[in-house]
C-alpha cells in the first residue's frame, strides 16, 4: 500500500503542470551571432503572476539568478532572462521584457535548468541535451531550442524542435515560437479520454468529436519513444506488453503529424 501511495503521489507531482514554463533556450551560439546564453520563460495561464523573487539556477544551487522585485507576468507574454544584457542586445534588438545578468553560463553540452518561486519551490526545469532524441541544431549551428506548444510537457526531448526560417533563424526570443503546433490549444483536451489510468494490463485512448484515423506514441520521462500505436476509427487500445511499472507520456498526433494532445499514464 505505501508504494502505490507513493507511486500517485509521484504522479501528482508530476502531472502538476506550471502556468509559467521555460519555454525556449540559447545554450550555444553560433559563430558571428553572439547573443550569449539566455531563456524565455511564457505564462501559459490565464491570469497575471507575481515572479518577484523566483530564482534561476542550472544544475549548480550556487548558480542563481534572482528575478527582481515587481516583475509581474501577463496572460500570453514572455519574459527573457540572459547571460549578457549589452551583448543580447546588440543581437535581438527591440526585444522585451529581458532582465540579466545571469552570471553562470549554460552548458553546451546539456544540463538541467531550474525556475524556483520566491518560496523555493520547484516551478518548472529542463533536462535539455544536445545529442538526439533531442534537436542537435541548436549546438553552436544558429537555431534554439524552442518548445512545440506550451501546452506540451518540456521534460520530453519530442516537444522540443529547433527554431527554422523565415523568423528563427536565431530563435523567437519575446514572440510565438517559429516551429508552434498549430492548433493544439484549440484541441479540447476533454475529449480525450484514457481509461483506465492508471493501467495494468491494457488502456483505450478513445478520441471523440468524430476525429479518427489518430496515432499514439509512448514515451518514458526521458524522452525516448518505446511504443507507438495506431488507432482504429476513434479509439486506440494499447497494451501492456513490454512496459514495466511507471510513469510513461502518451503524445496523441494526426496522421499529418500534429501534435493534438499529451498526458500522463501510470502504469502499475
Amino acid at each position: 500500500m505505501r508504494k502505490y501511495l507513493l507511486l500517485i503521489f509521484v504522479f501528482a507531482t508530476v502531472i502538476c503542470s506550471g502556468q509559467i514554463v521555460i519555454n525556449e533556450i540559447n545554450y550555444k551560439d553560433k559563430v558571428g551571432f553572439e547573443s550569449k546564453d539566455w531563456i524565455e520563460l511564457y505564462n501559459n495561464g490565464s491570469s497575471s503572476v507575481d515572479i518577484s523573487n523566483w530564482v534561476f539556477k542550472d544544475d549548480d544551487d550556487l548558480h542563481e539568478f534572482v528575478i527582481p522585485g515587481g516583475t509581474t507576468m501577463a496572460p500570453d507574454s514572455y519574459l527573457v532572462l540572459v547571460q549578457l544584457l549589452a551583448d543580447f542586445q546588440t543581437y535581438h534588438t527591440g526585444v522585451s521584457p529581458v532582465l540579466g545578468d545571469f552570471t553562470f553560463g549554460l552548458s553546451g553540452g546539456g544540463e538541467l535548468i531550474r525556475l524556483f518561486d520566491n518560496n523555493a519551490v520547484l516551478v518548472d526545469s529542463v533536462e535539455y541535451d544536445d545529442i538526439a532524441p533531442w534537436p542537435t541544431e541548436p549546438d553552436g549551428m544558429g537555431p534554439t531550442l524552442e518548445l512545440r506548444s506550451p501546452s506540451l510537457d518540456n521534460a520530453l526531448a519530442a516537444s522540443w524542435a529547433a527554431s527554422v526560417l523565415p523568423n528563427g533563424e536565431h530563435g523567437t526570443p519575446g514572440e510565438e515560437n517559429s516551429t508552434f503546433v498549430l492548433g493544439i490549444n484549440d484541441f479540447d483536451k476533454s475529449s480525450v479520454s484514457i481509461y483506465p489510468n492508471p493501467m495494468t494490463s491494457r488502456t483505450t485512448i478513445k478520441v471523440s468529436d468524430n476525429f479518427e484515423n489518430f496515432s499514439v506514441s509512448i514515451y518514458n520521462l526521458l524522452g525516448q519513444e518505446i511504443d507507438r500505436i495506431q488507432s482504429s476509427d476513434d479509439v486506440a487500445i494499447l497494451e501492456r506488453g513490454i512496459l514495466n511499472s511507471g510513469i510513461y507520456i502518451l503524445q496523441i498526433q494526426s496522421l499529418d503529424g500534429k501534435i493534438l494532445h499529451s498526458q500522463k499514464l501510470v502504469i502499475k
